[in-house]
């Protein structure tokens, strides 16, 4: 009998600059142990999914990516996320430029052969994680803290990535480019 597929995920990794990228690895380091090393710092589009045949799932993700121009972001806001988990919490850095076209690159991708995978039980947040604790109150103190320091981290998105849960880690298995950027006005 074969064994089962590893869970596939679609997650976007961001262009930053030095300084910025250097901020998010070290808020990580010192805030989100239990995450850190599963994937670099990254935007999930779509969340674990093993029940669409990788063939499928890649040509469907290289499609979209295909009709989807190149995102910039800026994050200015920190935000607290609630685990999946009772006492979990997470620190979410989110767009606030950049927000709708990363929940519509998302959206796209839960349609065809992803759509019957969509959790409408929870609302779509574009974020990246930079902190993970067993604690709400520090979650939330660490959130105001970034936002009362002003937060901002600016960035592109120019592809997406496919990648496989293997051993706790995510995998890295194609990457499919963004279209180029429209042109302004």
């Amino acid at each position: 009998m074969p064994l089962p597929s590893p869970p596939l995920y679609t997650l976007a990794y961001p262009t930053l600059d030095a300084s910025d990228r250097a901020f998010i690895e070290r808020f990580r380091g010192e805030h989100d142990l239990r995450h850190r090393d599963v994937a670099a710092p990254h935007f999930t589009l779509v969340f674990g999914c093993d029940a669409v045949p990788e063939g499928t799932y890649r040509a469907h993700v290289a499609a979209v990516a295909g009709g989807t121009s190149a995102i910039r972001f800026s994050c200015r806001y920190a935000m607290l996320g609630t685990g999946d988990t009772a006492g979990t919490a997470h620190v979410f850095l989110v767009p606030d430029e950049g927000f709708a076209a990363l929940a519509l690159l998302h959206d796209r991708l839960y349609r065809g052969p992803l759509e019957p995978y969509l959790r409408l039980d929870l609302p779509y947040v574009p974020h990246i994680t930079v902190g993970t604790l067993d604690d709400r109150s520090r979650a939330k103190q660490l959130c105001d803290a970034l936002n009362e320091d002003g937060v901002r981290i600016d960035g592109r998105i120019e592809s997406v990535c496919i990648g496989a849960l293997v051993d706790g880690r995510i995998r890295d298995l194609v990457s499919s480019p963004l279209a180029a950027e429209a042109p302004a006005g």
